[in-house]
């Protein structure tokens, strides 16, 4: 059984490997695209600033390309964010929605270090992800990697794969195609545990 779970995960590595190689698409959940993604973070974010969140995000649904990496940090009583993104780069510091608006539920936790999130073991948690999702399902994307930092300082990981029903095809009205999707939410215990949310 072990076996057949090592022989799944390289599966799906590889195959996600070769859906990105050729090109300078960044995939997070392939082994090289988590790799670029920590590039991306060491490039653009500075390794020492402390922040409260992590979040990888992809472009669209059902296809994991690199949307963009934020960072959510508190300057004075405003929640900031900086958000970097293939398309654009690095664009400028500015507050959060929910700072902006005042909304009651903000409100600051603790904060690490950028440099204290590892983002190398999404391939694999994404990976370790797929095989408890139900057989009915296929054609996985990782939708959003989160990593947040909770009130006793301690880090946390939320992630999303979204994916589509086998037998369940696109549907086309006029000039829209659309394709139904299901997300499925892990968390990462301490001990780098995957599992998924009921």
């Amino acid at each position: 059984m072990k076996r057949i779970k090592i022989t799944f995960l390289a599966l799906v590595a590889s195959t996600l490997l070769i859906t990105s190689c050729g090109n300078s698409t960044v995939y997070p959940q392939n082994e090289d695209g988590g790799k670029a993604v920590k590039q991306i973070i060491e490039k653009n974010f500075d390794p020492e600033k402390q922040v409260e969140e992590l979040q990888i995000k992809s472009k669209e649904e059902l296809y994991g390309e690199l949307g963009e990496v934020k960072v959510v940090y508190w300057d004075g009583d405003k929640q900031m964010e900086d958000i970097y993104s293939p398309a654009d780069g690095m664009q400028k510091s500015k507050e959060s929605f929910a700072s902006e608006k005042k909304m009651p539920f903000l409100k600051k936790t603790k904060t690490v270090a950028v440099k204290s999130f590892d983002v190398t073991p999404i391939p694999y948690k994404v990976g370790e992800a797929t095989t408890l999702i139900p057989q009915e399902y296929e054609n996985y994307s990782l939708h959003e990697y989160t990593f947040s930092v909770d009130d006793n300082g301690k880090v946390k990981q939320l992630f999303a794969v979204n994916a589509t029903k086998k037998g369940e095809g696109k549907s086309q009205q006029g000039r829209m195609v659309s394709q139904n999707y299901y997300t499925f939410k892990f968390t990462v215990d301490e001990n780098g545990k995957v599992a998924l949310i009921p």
